[in-house]
Formats: structure tokens, sequence, C-alpha cells
């Protein structure tokens, strides 16, 4: 037998489920006790008598123990809540829900006498994504995990290898939503291999309306699938094993089964792509569950203000402002408008002021308008597009209103013509996230609008003269600007800038974003350590990095990473972390001074190149080329002005086409050369 590594386990309900739970508990020899209680308490002892005989027959040292009442279990490391009411399920469809209001009582008197438990609780009884929720209401109770996601997942796993014709194991795809009719299938995310494949939704979802119910045919009760589910979700909980878990919680204000990743016993939100028909799939889930629940929670948990008065508490806001155009972002949390600082101090103005009506962002975390406009978008004529890498569902009403919803990050928008652009969500660093974009966007249109244009350069500063990197994707235009910063230039862009005639000169201004570093350069600069460093001590970069380079972080592995399409993930960096933790200072503005056009070529020496690459037109980003902001709410000029002035101006600058190749030390040598004299 495994040696216990966690303490006493409490399991509340003798029946079918319950009984199962107790024996796996029991025969795995993990845990130090598992203490029983029952409604009647007769099926409790029963059940601890029938498990000392089995404890006794294979030897384990778990101990059974019979607890008089709920209460008793308020020591125990993790409770597994399985009790169900007496009636009788006549349902042909919904059938999980019939059990809605027997057992809602059930549950919250079981969550009363737990009231601020502190320990792990897992919920099985059904409708386990609204009793789930119930029971985390009314204890106040901070881990409450439902477990019918997973089971979801696992019959989900088992049909599609039966009916490929494939090992269970081979299969990757994940089911979520609602434990019932409303299960979502993630069939677009589905993996046999490694390899998308091909989903026969229809015969899949039959077969996972009909597996249950032949099981309750024989059996009267499912058992082994959820018992199973309940001692996936204890173990990762509890931190003795490391893996995914579809499990219900609440994530954003949506209570609903979703994939959750547990390192050390710390979940992690890992929820799959989905494609327009599953994200409306979902939205749906969340009204139902929403519309279940809410009957419930007037007569059970206790008097909550609505969003309403929620956000009739003090707004905050945050004026930002580069050359002469600024705007404001207005909320109904600090943590938006502290972001709002945050972002755009580094490279723009950015400071506290006081909320007026003329705000042009106002971003509020408001679930109810979520919904509501999400239903909204899905229920009329729409397009579809990606907005900062994610799904963007939009559609335009008679009077140029734009309502637009974003179903993977939980946000809604409303732009009016002439009013202010709204955004809300569920939970406040999405907001957050979103709020700052639009900002800049509304700042990048009026910027426009005065004359400037974006080019796709990396920019470094000295002396207020400024060097621009320019190349096609994989160039080096990151490297170039990352060494010459680590050689004491002012960091003024990593991507992209703004930059406009005046008086003579080349003004250039940032484009203020995250700063994407390679895991690989990360480490030829000398800086992985110190990163890793601030990570493991739980330190955040930014939160729009992928979950893989957080992990590569803590693991300590430098090999660069790729997404399927060939895209590199990176770990990516606030403005303010360019300093903090990487020592480099930061420019607000310049001028053009020279420009630098470098190629990587592993294993060459940094050299000049007998070449004449030119600033070209496709080295700006117009409406056409723009592909990670498009303009759904209208927020750029029709009309811009060419480029052809611009590139008359930068054709005069000194200029230098190169290559490097991967010693640092020499790249940094031959670069601090040929940025050379600015002045």
């Amino acid at each position: 037998m495994t040696a216990a590594k966690a303490g006493a386990i409490g399991v509340i309900g003798a029946g079918a489920v319950g009984q199962s739970v107790a024996m796996l508990l029991a025969a795995g020899g993990w845990c130090e006790s598992v203490h029983v209680v029952s409604r009647t308490g007769t099926s409790a002892r029963s059940l601890v008598t029938d498990l000392e005989d089995m404890s006794q027959v294979t030897g384990s040292p778990v101990r059974a123990v019979h607890a008089a009442n709920p209460g008793q279990l308020a020591s125990c490391e993790a409770v597994v809540v399985c009790p169900r009411a007496e009636f009788i399920n006549t349902r042909r469809t919904n059938v999980r829900m019939a059990g809605l209001n027997t057992n809602a009582p059930v549950i919250a008197a079981l969550a009363t006498a737990l009231a601020h438990y502190q320990g792990l609780v897992v919920m099985v009884t059904n409708p386990v994504d609204v009793m789930t929720r119930l029971f985390a209401e009314v204890s106040g109770c901070p881990r409450v995990y439902g477990v019918g996601s997973n089971v979801d997942t696992a019959r989900y796993r088992l049909t599609l290898a039966h009916l490929l014709d494939v090992s269970a194991g081979d299969v990757e795809g994940h089911v979520i939503g609602e434990h019932g009719d409303q299960a979502v299938v993630c069939a677009s995310a589905t993996r046999v291999n490694g390899r998308p494949v091909d989903v026969p939704a229809g015969r899949v979802r039959r077969e996972l309306t009909a597996r249950p119910a032949r099981i309750n045919a024989g059996l009267g009760r499912t058992r082994c699938g959820p018992a199973g589910a309940v001692i996936a979700a204890l173990r990762a909980g509890l931190g003795l094993e490391d893996r995914v878990v579809e499990l219900s919680v609440n994530h954003e204000g949506r209570w609903m089964g979703i994939p959750l990743r547990f390192i050390a016993g710390t979940p992690t939100v890992c929820l799959p792509r989905l494609d327009v028909a599953e994200a409306r799939q979902l939205v749906a889930a969340n009204i139902k569950l929403r519309d279940a629940f809410e009957p419930l929670a007037r007569l059970h948990t206790p008097t909550r203000p609505s969003w309403k008065e929620k956000t009739a508490v003090t707004r905050t806001a945050t004026r930002i402002a580069t050359a002469t155009q600024a705007a404001t972002v207005t909320s109904n949390t600090p943590v938006v408008t502290e972001w709002a600082r945050r972002y755009f101090g580094p490279w723009w103005k950015a400071a506290s002021t006081t909320p007026d009506a003329d705000s042009q962002v106002i971003a509020d975390v408001n679930p109810d308008r979520v919904t509501e406009i999400a239903r909204h978008v899905a229920d009329h004529s729409h397009e579809e597009t990606v907005y900062a890498n994610s799904s963007m569902l939009f559609g335009r009403d008679d009077d140029g209103i734009v309502l637009a919803s974003q179903p993977d990050d939980k946000l809604a928008y409303r732009a009016e013509p002439g009013g202010p652009l709204r955004v809300y969500g569920c939970e406040e660093v999405p907001v957050a996230l979103a709020a700052a974009r639009l900002a800049r966007e509304v700042v990048r249109g009026r910027l426009l609008a005065d004359g400037w244009s974006i080019l796709h350069a990396s920019a470094v500063v000295r002396d207020g003269k400024t060097v621009l990197t320019l190349g096609d994707k994989g160039a080096g235009k990151t490297t170039t600007a990352l060494l010459l910063a680590r050689a004491g230039w002012q960091l003024l862009a990593n991507d992209r800038v703004f930059i406009r005639p005046d008086g003579g000169h080349l003004r250039v201004l940032p484009w203020p974003s995250a700063a994407a570093i390679g895991l690989g350069l990360l480490d030829a600069l000398g800086w992985y350590d110190q990163v890793r460093e601030r990570v493991q001590h739980g330190e955040q970069l930014h939160p729009t990095q992928h979950r893989k380079v957080t992990d590569a972080l803590h693991s300590g592995s430098r090999t660069p990473l790729w997404r399927e399409s060939g895209k590199e993930l990176k770990p990516q960096f606030f403005p303010d972390q360019l300093g903090t933790w990487l020592g480099l200072t930061l420019a607000t503005e310049g001028q053009a001074a020279r420009i630098l056009f470098p190629r990587i070529a592993p294993g060459a020496d940094p050299a000049l190149l007998d070449e004449d690459r030119r600033v070209r037109a496709g080295d700006f980003f117009t409406a056409g080329t723009e592909d990670r902001y498009p303009d759904v709410f209208g927020l750029l000029p029709v009309d811009l002005p060419g480029t052809e002035p611009l590139l008359e101006l930068l054709g005069e600058l000194p200029r230098h086409n190169l290559v490097l190749g991967h010693d640092v030390k020499a790249n940094t040598d031959f670069l601090v050369q040929a940025a050379g004299p600015t002045a």
C-alpha cells in the first residue's frame, strides 16, 4: 500500500456513489482516514463496518470512522458531498435537473453546517453544476468543485476511441459547460495522436446520453465513474497529483464545468479554443444554469447586492496621453484604471483623474451585461473576426450601434456613434486588458487623424536620436533593439512605432504593449535565470502569456516553444518589467536618425551586407494589413494620408543592411558601431 499522504477525508452520503468513493479511499491507502456521515446514520455505520472488514482483509492502513453529523467533518482535509433526496425521476430529457428542487434544501442545509469550512469540497449531487454553486454561496467555502464534466469527458474519449478504432489514451478532448443536456463537446479542439479529427458529433452525443442510461437500467445508479472523478478531483486538489481535471467551478462569474490544470494543488483554467457554434452552446449552457440557480438563490442564499448596486460605488479614472492626443478610462473597479496607469505610464503619460461624462472608454465588471450582449449578438445577424488573438462576434444595428462579444474571454462590448466605448467582463483582469487595448485604439485613431503613421519597426534612442530597425518577421528587429538597449540605449519600441514629419525631422512615438522575448533570446541575453527566479517566487508576467511558457520557466526549460501555426510562444513582459526585471531604460519619444535592416544567420559573423533594402510601403500598418486589431468599432479615420512623403524622408536617413550571428557579444559590439553617431 502507498504511504498515507493526506489526512482525514469526509464523505457525506452512503448511497451508490458514497459507498464507491469510500471504498476507493479505503483501498487506495493514500489518506489517513475516511469519515462517513449519512442522513439517518444507519447506512453510515453499516458502511463503516463494511470498510473495516475490507481494510482488515487487504491490509489497508486507512481507518473508517462514523461521524454523527456534518459538523464533525470540519477538521477533514476534504469533504465529498453526495447525498440524494428521495424522489422518483420520470424525466426523459434534462434528467439530472429533476432533482433541482428536492436536492437543493439538502445541499443548502449541509452548506450551512459547514459554513466557512476551509478545506476542499467535491460535489457529486445532481444537478451538480447548480448544487456546486449553491453549496459555495451558502457556505462561503473557498474551494468547491463539481465532478460532472470530468465524467462526461471520460465518456467522450471512450466513445470517440471506439468510433475511430483507436486507444482512449490517444484522444485529447474535453466536454465542458453543463453536466447534462447542454454539455458542450469541444470537437473543434479534439486531437487524436496530436492531430485534428472529424468528430461524428451526432453519434457521440447519442452515446453520451445512452451510456449513463444503460448503467442506470442495469444498476439503478451510476457509481464507479463519478467515484473515479471524485478521486481525481481529490488527488489534484490536495496536491497529490498534477493533472488536468474537468470540474464545475466559478470562472469569471459563471459556474460550469471547465478544464483546470492543477499544479501542487493550485488550479489554472485551461479552456480549449472553441469554434463559433461551440461558443454559442457554452453561452446557452451558462444561461440555463444561471436561470436554474436564481430561484434557489432567492430561497437559500444570503441577500447580496445586485450588479447595479455593486457598480454604484466610487468610480475611478485614468487619463492617458501622448503628443497632443489623450483618452480617459473609467471603471467600477480600481484594478482597471490602475492597470492603465501601469501599462501606459512607462511609454506614454498616464495619471489618475476625476471620472466624468466625457470618458472615451468605460470598462466595468458586470457578468449580467456580458450574458445579455452575448445572447443578443448570437441571436441576430453578425460577423466574425479575430481581435487581439481571440474570436469576436459583432453586429451593427440601423442606428450604427455596434455590439460585440468574445466568448472565450467572457467579454462584451457596446459602441454608440459619438458616444463612449463600453466593455463589460466577468472578472477584473480580462476587463483591464480589454480597456487598455481599447484606450490605445482610441488614441491610435486620433493620432492617425493627426497625420501619424504606424511603422513596423523596433526602436532605441540615445540623446533624443532614434535608430529604427526594420525587416520581415524573424529578421531580428527585437534582438537588435534589446542588444542596443543592454548596451546603454533607451528602448522605445520592440515591434511598432508611430512616426510623423515634424519641422523637417521625423518624430517617433512608442506603441505601448507587452514585450515578447523568446526563451532562447532571454537565455542568450543572460536574463533567463533572474526572470525564472521571480516567476518561481510568485511574481507574474503579462497574463496574455501562454501557460506553456509559464510552465517552461517553472521547470527551467530554455528550449523555444512553438504553436502548430509556427508562431513562437514567448514570455510576455509588462512595460515596467523591462526596467524592474531586465534593467532596461525606456524612452517616450525620439527623432529618427538611422535605419538598420538586419537578418540573422546561425554561425555567421556580424557584418555589413552589400544590399540596399529600403523602407517600403509594406512596412507600414494600414487598415488592410492590421492583423491584431481590426477596426470593429469604427475608431480609425476612413481616409488616411499616403506614405509617400514619409518614405521619401526615411529614404534620406543613413541606413545599413547587416547580418547577425548567435554570438551576443560580437553582435552587440558590431551593432554599437553600426548604430554609430546619430547626431
